[in-house]
């Protein structure tokens, strides 16, 4: 039993004859007759029943049908699933991000790579930056994005520089820092900074507190919520913040050192390098950071 056989036999179900069928798929009514004879006699029964130019299913005929769609369906995603691996296109594709990046535009990303590679299952970790290269070394992902240290990702031969991110230091608008017409370090130092977490083998460590007064969290969204609420001051990604900053919620802060910027990077693994899809998302993520920076 053919894939061609099956098709034409659907074919005829769906358009009632042969000469219509014959149209729709592209072939001569000779072909079509043909394949739906050779059908019948693999199957050793006949599957319609002829008046005139009209076709008719028999009983047998009718009964077959849903399963001739789904066996259609399945050949059809065979077929599918060749092409992709024949593309070089990842089967699978284990991804470690920080949140430097909207959760929004990353379900965006992720619903258009989806479209893009449907074959491509896809596992995503959210972790801190610090934490992103070491994941990527032990192989427990295949590639990693994010605001990952330079100094750490020294000696990879596979990592890259997406863009440049612009870092912002802010507060809720009726912080006190807020309100100061300039903030110098001693008032940095007085209020409680909220800063980045990240664990490694002594336990869970803060990422380079400026005052000994801090709160730290393992996300930048966490970050970003408590300094809208007042908790405190933070360095924090443009991408994540811009809406915030645009309603309102933060402010930057009146201080010379209140801008700078760090490095958005992608480090990917042996096995992962040069994949269709993995370089896909790295060109996405490189057009979405130089638009909104």
């Amino acid at each position: 039993m053919k894939d061609s056989q099956i098709e034409t036999f659907l074919a005829v179900v769906k358009q009632g004859s042969v000469a219509a069928a014959a149209r729709t798929l592209g072939r001569s009514r000779t072909t079509v007759s043909t394949a739906l004879s050779a059908l019948e006699d693999e199957l050793g029964v006949v599957l319609f029943e002829r008046s005139g130019n009209q076709l008719h299913l028999t009983p047998v005929g009718g009964s077959i049908v849903t399963d001739c769609q789904r066996l259609q369906q399945v050949a059809g995603q065979i077929h599918a699933r060749c092409r992709h691996h024949m593309s070089g296109a990842e089967s699978a594709l284990r991804i470690a991000r920080d949140d430097a990046i909207p959760e929004a535009t990353w379900r965006d990303l992720l619903r258009r790579l989806k479209h893009a590679f449907p074959h491509t299952s896809v596992s995503v970790y959210l972790a801190p930056p610090r934490e992103l290269p070491e994941l990527v070394e032990r192989q427990a992902v295949d590639v990693a994005y994010g605001l990952m240290p330079q100094l750490l990702t020294v000696g990879y031969q596979w990592f890259r520089e997406l863009a440049d991110v612009r870092m912002l230091t802010v507060t809720a608008t009726d912080h006190p820092l807020a309100v100061l017409p300039r903030v110098t370090q001693d008032d940095l130092v007085g209020h409680t900074e909220i800063v980045m977490a990240y664990l490694d083998r002594d336990g869970l460590i803060p990422e380079s507190p400026d005052t000994d007064n801090y709160l730290a969290f393992t996300q930048y969204e966490l970050i970003r919520d408590a300094v809208i609420e007042g908790s405190g001051w933070a360095d924090l990604p443009f991408p994540l913040i811009s809406s915030a900053l645009r309603q309102e919620q933060l402010r930057t802060i009146p201080h010379p050192a209140a801008k700078w910027w760090k490095t958005f990077c992608v480090l990917e693994s042996e096995q992962a390098h040069g994949g269709p899809v993995v370089t896909w998302l790295a060109n996405e993520l490189e057009s979405y950071l130089t638009r909104i920076n």
